[in-house]
């Protein structure tokens, strides 16, 4: 296919593609604003009573990574109109951290208990997961000065005085958590944040010059840019609208029984739509 004959579908496609993903996003605010209830996160978080309302911390987490992802979306779609790849792919990775830690928390959470697992060992994998990120996060955001062994006094301290003067549980060895974990449950996930980090972090892997799927600036193909910025929009959408389904099972508070319909439904609905339009609109490239 030559380009002046290639480019007008192609450019078609693209576009159609960025509406999609807008689509997407719309659905996001949607549920961000029914998670938390039209408060600010802190103040749903000073209200928190997990004995009468065990899904208030589940709504509060899903409503920061939402609405994250949604910022970060709405600057990939800015990118996009600016035909700004390698700003498109730096906005991408952020969005799909938190996509994939609304896949792996509400899975876990809501999916896994009595199904996929038992609901002990669901809760365990969960609580694991939350407190690696949370002590690795910590001892970045100290810049190392809180060490692995402070980190695990404090863990040891906190589940004796929640324990009530119990035995409290066997202290956690490891705390190791790297930010390609944030993204090991979406589909395909760590092999496309690897690409985007080696492609377009400024790492070994970038090819300034070449072709703009691998990180270049200077566009050498419009036909083959015009594929770059389909393709990773297609997987992009896909991710976003697999979160929605998920972040969609989490109790909203004042709910009066018609989750299911009002949300469940749609968003699973939209995912699928999401699939098939994706796929007829582009053959997926694979990262290279």
């Amino acid at each position: 296919m030559s380009d002046n004959a290639g480019r007008p579908d192609v450019s078609r496609c693209r576009a159609r593609m960025a509406e999609l993903l807008a689509e997407v996003i719309a659905t996001t605010r949607k549920l961000e604003e029914s998670l938390d209830g039209g408060r600010s996160w802190s103040e749903a978080a000073a209200e928190i009573d997990p004995d009468s309302d065990p899904a208030a911390t589940y709504r509060i987490l899903g409503t920061l990574l939402l609405r994250k992802a949604r910022l970060h979306t709405l600057a990939v779609l800015r990118a996009n109109e600016s035909s700004n790849l390698h700003s498109l792919a730096v906005q991408m990775r952020p969005v799909l951290e938190c996509a994939g830690q609304v896949v792996f928390t509400f899975r876990n959470a809501y999916i896994a208990p009595d199904l996929l697992m038992s609901r002990e060992k669901a809760l365990e994998t969960l609580s694991k997961r939350l407190n690696a990120d949370f002590y690795q996060t910590l001892r970045t955001r100290t810049k190392g000065a809180v060490s692995a062994e402070d980190l695990r006094g404090m863990a040891a301290e906190a589940e004796a005085a929640a324990s009530f003067g119990e035995t409290p549980l066997r202290e956690q060895k490891a705390w190791s958590f790297r930010q390609s974990d944030k993204v090991a449950s979406l589909e395909g996930g760590q092999k496309w944040y690897a690409y985007l980090s080696e492609r377009f972090g400024h790492g070994r892997g970038v090819d300034w010059k070449g072709l703009s799927l691998r990180g270049g600036v200077v566009s050498i193909n419009r036909v083959e840019d015009e594929f770059a910025f389909l393709g990773v929009m297609s997987y992009l959408a896909r991710q976003v609208a697999a979160m929605n389904a998920h972040a969609a099972l989490c109790p909203f508070a004042g709910d009066a029984g018609d989750q299911w319909e009002r949300w469940v439904e749609p968003a699973l609905a939209q995912q699928r739509d999401v699939r098939t339009s994706s796929n007829a609109l582009v053959a997926m490239p694979e990262p290279q």
